[in-house]
């Protein structure tokens, strides 16, 4: 059986379609291939792989003397004058200014110059930020363009200094923009459609008490570097602040071992590698990590269900509902071990990720841990599910070389008494822990969400 997480609700949402990005080599993957560096007195142009945004490398441009500009600008490519564009341009000043600009040309080789867009100087702020030139009317003729990038004199007179990343220019709303991960709406149930029966869950936790500040935590449910059973089940979590309106966000990889299945001992996180999230829209998105094992990866994120009040620009609205209830839940008493929910009214479903261990996993190392997953329908409004729990064994980490298997092993009742504290009945009737059945006193971990406030059930 292949399933995205042992989710099994129809149909998976069709994927967005890719934004209509023009400029090659928009992060520099591909170091300066297609880019062109204009350099005056002893400023500098080159590749920076120690930072970028939403990853290394970027490009670094300095000014020398502080009255001298530095440019690097794109290759030539097509643009239509009947259509607005966007540019989008991640940027970290680290002193002076920053522009973004674009030329436009009348023919279609970038040769007979026709017009300038530029953009206001940006000061320098010493963190990573998206700028955009929005709805831009080209010049009547125009036929082609290139984007040019340049650091500058800041107002303090000092020389301009900065790194630019994930260039994008598009006709209007084609360009994905500034995906603020600071939201509740982003929590849910995500995936790679390429490696099905493994994915990840997050909780987003804005503070509301405490504007522009929060927390992300998060369960990724994958495997070891072999298939084989319920052994080679491997999770991992992620935790890091919130603290302003952000593009991306970076945080510690933990691991948790030497825990019993429901039962103590507590166990407590090790961090083993650092990652880093971001989210193209409020259904797709990018998990890169860095394990100190020397592993690394990018993987492309969906959606499993159906975006509920997320937004991609703006600020949401969010109106009271069920998927209030989902969030990160855990037993304090079993601290170590617990529980993502997703609560979706959209499609009526439940989904559960339980992060946990074997019944003698105390002693088993990295080959102690297990994951759970679960899911039914869910009534909106009834606070409870009855779920089937699931096992997933087959997989490979972060891979699509071996098939997984999801087998039904269990039921259990999921009840919300209130925002924040829910039970969790189960009985496991199949594989290596049948026999098992419990009542776990759930408590969430993080603020309550906006979403949830007003629901009393």
């Amino acid at each position: 059986m292949r399933h995205a997480l042992a989710l099994a609700i129809g149909s998976l949402l069709a994927l967005p379609a890719g934004a209509a990005n023009l400029i090659p080599n928009p992060d520099f993957t591909s170091g300066t291939d297609g880019w062109t560096m204009f350099t005056a007195g002893n400023g500098t142009a080159a590749l920076d792989t120690t930072t970028g945004d939403p990853d290394a490398p970027s490009v670094r441009l300095g000014a020398n003397p502080a009255n001298s500009d530095v440019s690097i600008f794109s290759s030539c490519v097509e643009v239509d004058d009947s259509q607005n564009v966007d540019l989008l341009v991640n940027l970290r000043g680290n002193a002076g200014a920053a522009t973004l600009e674009i030329d436009t040309f009348s023919d279609a080789a970038c040769a007979t110059a026709l017009g300038q867009i530029v953009s206001t100087p940006v000061q320098a702020n010493g963190t990573w930020s998206p700028y955009m030139l929005d709805d831009v009317t080209l010049p009547n003729g125009s036929r082609s363009a290139t984007v040019v990038l340049t650091v500058t004199q800041g107002t303090d007179a000092s020389a301009g200094d900065a790194n630019f990343d994930h260039v994008e220019l598009g006709p209007t709303g084609t360009v994905p923009g500034f995906v603020n991960v600071n939201q509740e709406g982003l929590t849910g149930t995500w995936f790679n459609p390429a490696t099905y029966g493994q994915g990840m869950q997050f909780t987003f936790s804005p503070d509301d008490t405490n504007p522009g500040v929060g927390t992300l935590f998060g369960t990724w449910y994958t495997f070891d570097d072999t298939a084989g059973d319920e052994s080679a089940q491997r999770w991992y979590t992620i935790q890091a602040p919130l603290t302003t309106a952000a593009e991306s966000v970076d945080f510690p990889i933990y691991q948790n071992t030497g825990g019993n299945f429901d039962a103590l001992p507590a166990t407590t996180p090790v961090q083993v590698g650092t990652g880093s999230l971001a989210f193209d829209s409020c259904t797709s998105g990018t998990f890169t990590y860095a394990f100190d094992d020397g592993r690394t990866g990018t993987i492309p994120l969906s959606r499993i269900m159906p975006n509920v009040n997320c937004v991609e620009t703006g600020t949401p609205t969010i109106a009271p509902s069920d998927y209030g209830f989902s969030g990160t839940y855990y037993d304090p008493t079993t601290a170590g071990q617990g529980m993502l929910i997703e609560v979706n009214p959209d499609n009526a479903y439940a989904f559960v990720g339980w992060y946990t261990y074997a019944l003698a996993g105390e002693t088993s190392g990295a080959s102690g841990q297990r994951w759970i997953t679960a899911q039914a329908p869910y009534t909106n409004g009834s606070g409870t599910v009855d779920l089937t729990l699931y096992d997933t064994i087959g997989g490979t980490f972060d891979s699509d070389a071996t098939v997984t298997d999801t087998t039904p092993i269990g039921t259990a009742t999921l009840t919300f008494t209130s925002c924040t504290t829910a039970t969790f009945d189960y009985t496991i009737s199949a594989g290596e822990l049948a026999g098992q059945s419990d009542t776990i006193p759930l408590s969430r971990l993080g603020s309550t969400p906006a979403s949830c406030s007003t629901i009393t059930h």
